[in-house]
């Protein structure tokens, strides 16, 4: 998201400083590909100036009087993705007091007027029964989570909670939903989310054509894929406009079945993907090679086994996946997108 917004904001004409734990070249590469996602002239690259950052040091390690010598937004989007087993002090040292150190830095040296956006995601709501509310959230313990990634989102929104940043109002954390490309032209800059289970199948299906393969689901499972270039629409008005409500979903209105997912991926690759219950499962088990793709999904399937909903209202949601956006978006990560 990071790149996608920097992107928006130079195209518009705002100054933009991209502090990166990356190269400086890396930053521009992958900005110049935002841009050219967005139908943006990828040369506006060279008007973002880019300043190396630690979320581990005191003030980020940045000459803190050049970064805030003016008042500005503070977009906050640096995170650890990761789904893998003991990474939790990573995703700790990263999430949680990466952010705390990020809000201090802020509180310490930005100018009256200027305003921070800590990006999140929504599904920091955990497997925690119900709809999840634009509101602060509370501590939940580790095991209320699909994995440590969720866990430590959620822990950054609560320590950014009790800060004088949210006292006063100075805050918009903005929930995102599985991030997908563009909806126009189906062009994506990541293997996160959806991707990582497409090139899963990917993988499989190209080795053994034909074969069907069956996914344990709840009977309601959807995903909120949001779109790249409807969500930074949203975010860039949202930071804009009053912040009187602090925390936002940026999801799109309607859910996409699983079931249509799996319609749509198998019509590009030569695989059958079927949502089952586990009683179904239970009387007819898994053939070897089901259970291997099923292994190989364990950090992505746990999202198709819950129902979810969440609050949203219009001037926060992204339009929606629609049927056909659905099949431009697997149809050119499969064309385009997979890696040889």
């Amino acid at each position: 998201m990071a790149s996608h917004v920097i992107s928006a904001l130079v195209a518009r004409g705002d100054t933009v400083t991209a502090l990166a734990r990356a190269d400086g070249e890396v930053v521009r590469r992958k900005v110049a590909d935002a841009l050219t996602t967005l139908h943006l002239n990828p040369a506006l690259v060279e008007k973002v100036q880019v300043s190396s950052f630690s979320l581990a040091e005191p003030d980020l390690g940045i000459s803190a009087a050049d970064v805030f010598a003016e008042p500005c937004t503070y977009w906050h989007s640096a995170a650890l993705i990761t789904f893998f087993p003991r990474r939790e002090a990573e995703l700790h040292a990263v999430n949680v007091v990466g952010s705390a150190n990020a809000v201090a830095a802020f509180t310490g040296h930005a100018k009256p007027g200027s305003r921070y956006v800590h990006v999140s995601t929504a599904y920091q709501h955990g497997t925690t029964e119900g709809r999840a509310f634009e509101q602060w959230p509370d501590y939940g313990h580790p095991s209320e989570f699909r994995n440590d990634y969720e866990h430590s989102k959620r822990v950054a929104e609560v320590e950014l909670s009790q800060t004088g940043l949210a006292q006063r109002g100075d805050v918009l954390v903005a929930r995102l939903g599985v991030m997908v490309g563009h909806s126009g032209t189906g062009r994506a800059l990541t293997d996160l989310g959806m991707y990582d289970f497409l090139r899963v199948i990917a993988l499989f299906a190209r080795r053994t054509p034909g074969e069907r393969v069956r996914f344990v689901c709840h009977p309601r499972a959807a995903l909120h894929l949001t779109p790249v270039d409807g969500t930074v629409d949203r975010l860039l008005a949202l930071a804009d406009g009053p912040f009187d409500r602090p925390v936002r979903h940026l999801v799109p209105p309607t859910a996409v079945p699983v079931t249509d997912l799996f319609a749509a991926i198998s019509a590009h690759l030569p695989v059958e993907l079927v949502a089952v219950t586990a009683a179904e499962v239970e009387a007819e088990p898994f053939s070897r090679f089901e259970a291997i793709v099923n292994m190989r999904c364990k950090f992505t399937s746990p999202y198709l086994r819950h129902e979810y909903g969440f609050e949203s209202h219009a001037d926060a949601e992204p339009p929606p996946v629609t049927p056909r956006i659905l099949d431009l978006l697997i149809s050119w990560y499969t064309r385009e997108g997979l890696p040889e």
